[in-house]
């Protein structure tokens, strides 16, 4: 387990799957993601959105860069995923506190000699009011609040959680791009 923090949030990533494990208000003591037992957690989805070829959640990542208020995780193919994927890829992912915001940055890279189709996804549990704007959802209990915004993917809201997608897209053979996330926390 990482743990990022500043004076008015905590925040602690676990390595298996890079997912946001609490996400606590230092003032109140609140966890975003829910108390003890009840929480989920974030997840990412990579290289395709569905259980059978989601390896971004299944597998541990490493860790390649810490510091007290960023860190930042990567995941790289290996003789497994190539066998059902056969591309050489790398995604790192880099939660960094800026503020009242978690900015969450997507780097993939492919390393292939041929182009890469993928779909990214990044999930928040969710049971609050929801409101939708345009490349923002707003998450409401009454006493908290978040902000989920950005221009790179599609927001959704679901029953119980909100989805940051990108639908199956190709990235050029030997080429990278990066992807944003904020969450604002309120």
């Amino acid at each position: 387990m990482q743990t990022i923090d500043d004076s008015l949030f905590q925040v602690s990533v676990d390595e298996n799957g890079a997912k946001v494990d609490h996400l606590i208000s230092v003032t109140d003591n609140y966890d975003y993601l829910g108390e003890e037992g009840t929480k989920e957690g974030t997840a990412i989805a990579f290289p395709v959105i569905n259980h059978d070829n989601d390896w971004a959640s299944k597998m541990p990542w490493t860790v390649v860069d810490k510091g007290d208020t960023r860190v930042s995780l990567t995941l790289i193919d290996t003789p497994e995923s190539y066998k059902k994927f056969p591309y050489h890829f790398e995604v790192m992912t880099t939660y960094a506190l800026e503020g009242n915001q978690v900015e969450i940055t997507f780097f993939l890279k492919n390393s292939s000699h041929k182009e890469m189709p993928f779909s990214l996804g990044f999930v928040l549990p969710n049971n609050w009011p929801t409101e939708e704007g345009i490349n923002k959802i707003s998450l409401n209990n009454g006493k908290h609040e978040i902000d989920v915004a950005s221009t790179d993917f599609k927001l959704n809201v679901e029953e119980d959680h909100v989805t940051a997608f990108i639908d199956e897209i190709k990235l050029e053979a030997e080429s990278s791009k990066t992807f944003a996330l904020n969450l604002t926390l309120k």
